[in-house]
């Protein structure tokens, strides 16, 4: 065996672990290959074709069917129905859970009733393989063995300044509005929802991107330069998808950059990754600026957003905001969809993650005409653990969108999602992007078209007869 290619195979066996002398029997399936006693699955493969079938009696009920790997909770996932086991996405399950790189094993157990009333359980335990140099197939073009590459575009307004380092090339006063791509790298070891840094810790001074997500380059283009290269690089994907990430406070424009092309990684998005930053400080202490900066920013954001929705040729555009970066994007949407109703035809999906926004203001004032004059659908994400959001609200005296709690905002015309509980950092402001459970929803959400309802780890809840979805933990 090449050790080069894999980097751990586990032969494990496939056997029931007991059958009650029933004539009922199941077999898994991928495409028409039998999943047999040695048989691997590999992150190289196309996972869409496994398939669990009943090949032998009927079934009266099928009271338990679930899947795990050896790693956490989380990674337990129940079904109750063979048709849901079946549509289910198992390879970004699998990534998503690191389930390919740290050697892990995939459970698949059924407890059933055949017609006769005999109980079944049965296990089938199945191997994984890790196939290095096939992953990047999955997650972006191959440039080195130890981290892949990404185009990342993006359009700001911050001051340019002349340097050799990449990181300071885009300041935190404001400018006109420039365009450009920028290369960022991530490595092979990426675990989902992570932006890996240099730690002290690991004594590790300086970046490596066999390690860390690195910014490498930045290329400015100019207007019409930029927006072919776009179109070019659009019209090259299966269905001419991209999205657009407006970052929050206290974000500097490397680390937009940074946050773009994790998310356009973890979610395998088949599109081009673009990203609009504004002029914020990138410091705590610079709340009131970056407030001042992002109201300044809304008529570029606006001015961007035409250009973007008609000189990109997409026909699929989902539409991104973190934090205070939500005051800019909907403020600018709803103005450009007032003004040119025909533009909201290309709009796929807007997401608003943990906004910043006066919760009155925006139920007065923001959401009602979200709602119908862009007419797409909109999801809403917040927590109650938020304590960026706390400490807005303090510092405003009102409530923040994205708090969740007994003020949480539930709006006809808006699915709000509550993930309070999923992230357990400190300040669990960023579990958009920083938790797996969120992103898989995302993910599910982006990549299937499925509705809140329709998405298996969301949970219905009710308040004041209406309806919002609190993710599973």
């Amino acid at each position: 065996m090449n050790r080069g290619l894999f980097l751990i195979f586990l032969i494990i066996f496939f056997q029931p672990v007991s059958s009650q002398n029933s004539e009922f029997d199941f077999e898994i399936f991928r495409g028409e290959e039998v999943v047999s006693p040695g048989y691997c699955l590999s992150n190289s493969m196309d996972l869409s074709l496994f398939q669990l079938k009943l090949i032998k009696g009927e079934l009266s009920s099928l009271s338990k069917l679930s899947i795990t790997t050896n790693i956490s909770q989380n990674s337990i996932q129940n079904f109750t129905s063979l048709e849901a086991f079946n549509t289910f996405n198992f390879k970004f399950w699998l990534l998503s859970n690191s389930a390919f790189k740290d050697e892990k094993k995939l459970n698949i157990k059924i407890r059933a009733i055949d017609n006769t009333g005999n109980v079944i359980e049965e296990l089938f335990l199945v191997c994984l393989v890790y196939v290095k140099s096939e992953l990047v197939k999955d997650r972006g073009p191959s440039n080195t063995p130890e981290f892949v590459k990404l185009p990342i575009y993006f359009a700001t307004d911050r001051n340019y300044v002349e340097t050799e380092d990449v990181y300071e090339k885009f300041g935190v006063e404001r400018s006109d509005l420039k365009y450009g791509i920028c290369e960022v790298s991530i490595p092979h070891d990426h675990k989902v929802g992570k932006i890996e840094s240099p730690s002290m810790w690991r004594f590790e001074f300086s970046e490596d991107p066999e390690k860390h997500v690195v910014m490498h380059s930045i290329k400015v283009m100019d207007h019409r330069d930029f927006f072919q290269s776009l179109a070019s690089a659009i019209s090259k994907t299966e269905r001419k998808r991209t999205f657009l990430f407006v970052h929050g406070y206290n974000v500097s424009f490397g680390d937009a950059a940074k946050r773009t092309a994790q998310i356009s990684y973890d979610l395998l998005f088949e599109g081009k990754a673009v990203f609009y930053s504004w002029p914020s400080q990138s410091s705590l202490l610079g709340y009131s600026k970056d407030e001042a900066n992002i109201a300044w920013a809304q008529t570029n954001i606006k001015n961007f957003l035409e250009d973007y929705i008609t000189k990109s040729g997409a026909e699929e555009i989902y539409l991104v905001a973190h934090s205070m970066g939500n005051r800019g994007l909907t403020r600018a949407i709803i103005s450009l969809i007032a003004e040119k109703p025909e533009l909201r035809s290309k709009i796929k999906e807007i997401i608003l993650a943990a906004p910043d926004i006066d919760a009155d203001i925006f139920k007065r004032d923001i959401a009602p005409k979200m709602v119908s004059l862009i007419d797409k659908p909109i999801t809403l994400y917040v927590s109650s653990d938020d304590m960026a959001l706390k400490a807005s609200k303090q510092l405003h005296g009102t409530n923040r969108v994205g708090d969740a709690g007994e003020d949480i905002i539930v709006l006809k015309g808006i699915e709000t999602i509550d993930a309070s509980g999923v992230d357990t950092s400190f300040m669990s402001h960023s579990y958009f992007a920083d938790t797996s459970s969120i992103i898989f929803d995302i993910y599910d959400l982006i990549k299937s078209g499925k509705r809140a309802l329709q998405r298996d780890r969301l949970d219905l809840k009710k308040i004041n007869d209406l309806i919002y979805w609190k993710v599973k933990n």
